[in-house]
């Protein structure tokens, strides 16, 4: 929101802002109002929905784009407008479960979300709420929430993975908008040079998922006087709480960067030999990936979910949770004679995902003739 509203805004774009808290009235540098909208498999809130109707009425949009509104009477209401726009960005609209994740058990779910299946997950594999009612009726819920995306005039995705996603989950392919995010800011045209000694650099939510104790781990079973350091950015959260002593048990020199704001990721990509993507979910997409290709920075990752599709020759996939793997992969990134042509590869391949490529994608969009809508039952 932060990269492409104000961009649309400087293309002549009328845009306005709906969201359930905003801060600042003029967010983004446009106009932003709070509806406040139900959360997350909360009971869907008539109130907002009648505003956002309202709103729609009163304004006549020419496009509603909406991003994870998980309330399906807002829902409802925006495909009132002359177009509806279904930005999906992860994994909870067509899993309980949020994550796709067998919480037990070490495989992926691949299946498409299902009565059946879900409940059957939750029996056998201890998914969401486990087997309750609870369970049932977030299936409902999100069942709900399906039979209105399918009917969206488009629903735009990340990867082709969250496009294949959507497309086992129901969502006809010639609805489906794969279009990649933009990294932030402008690419370097030269990479700050190599440190002297290696740094990994870890930034993301400090949750199991995203794999920093995998990470850790990896790093560990690299010879200790070649062992890199380490660098974690992100908001310290209960799960990352026995994380430092992990590290200090394993011999893992560990900063904790805490979050950061723009500026200051952007320098701590610049003092990293390369930038770790370990998580253990099937990333929708995996955009620090590509923030550390504008900076000329070479990734290695777990290849889960679309990470592979923007990694190409900047970088090593293995396979998930292989550890061993993992260290081999920083090791030969690392390597001073190879680690120039990871770099010029990040370089190039971040041109790809420019801001101005990612908002022409999107005018096209709000322009493209409205499909019929279609009853919902």
């Amino acid at each position: 929101m932060a990269r492409v509203l104000p961009a649309l805004a400087e293309r002549g774009i009328d845009v306005r802002l709906a969201a359930r808290h905003v801060v600042e009235p003029r967010a983004f540098g446009i106009r932003a109002a709070t509806i406040a909208w139900a959360k997350d498999d909360a009971p869907s809130d008539a109130r907002a929905a009648r505003i956002v109707a309202e709103t729609i009425a009163d304004w006549r949009p020419d496009a509603v784009m909406t991003s994870n509104v998980h309330d399906a009477a807002v829902l409802q209401a925006a495909r009132t407008a002359r177009r509806l726009i279904v930005r999906v960005h992860d994994h909870r609209l067509f899993c309980p479960q949020g994550n796709r994740q067998f919480p037990h058990f070490p495989t992926l779910c691949t299946k498409p979300m299902s009565a059946g299946t879900c409940v059957a997950n939750a029996l056998l594999r201890g998914c969401g709420p486990g087997l309750s009612a609870r369970t049932v009726q977030l299936v409902r819920a999100r069942e709900t929430l399906r039979k209105i995306v399918v009917q969206a005039d488009h629903v735009v995705v990340s990867s082709r993975f969250m496009a294949g996603l959507c497309g086992i989950n129901g969502v006809a392919a010639e609805r489906i908008r794969t279009l990649p995010p933009p990294f932030s800011g402008e690419p370097v045209t030269v990479a700050a040079p190599r440190p002297e000694r290696d740094r990994i650099l870890f930034a993301g939510r400090l949750v199991r998922d995203k794999g920093l104790a995998s990470l850790i781990r990896a790093i560990a079973r690299i010879a200790p006087e070649r062992r890199p350091q380490l660098a974690a950015a992100g908001a310290a959260t209960e799960e990352s709480s026995d994380v430092p002593a992990l590290a200090a048990r394993l011999g893992v020199e560990l900063t904790m960067l805490g979050k950061l704001a723009s500026s200051e990721l952007n320098a701590a990509i610049d003092a990293s030999t390369l930038v770790a993507v370990p998580s253990l979910w099937p990333e929708p997409f995996g955009l620090m990936g590509i923030e550390a290709q504008a900076r000329g920075r070479p990734v290695v990752a777990y290849d889960v979910g679309g990470i592979s599709e923007w990694m190409g020759d900047a970088g090593i996939l293995v396979p998930r949770e292989d550890e061993p793997a993992l260290a081999a992969a920083m090791e030969t990134v690392s390597d001073s004679a190879r680690w120039p042509a990871y770099s010029a590869a990040a370089l190039r391949q971040a041109r790809a995902y420019a801001a101005r490529d990612h908002v022409d994608a999107l005018i096209r969009l709000f322009t493209t003739p409205a499909r019929a809508k279609g009853a919902i039952s």
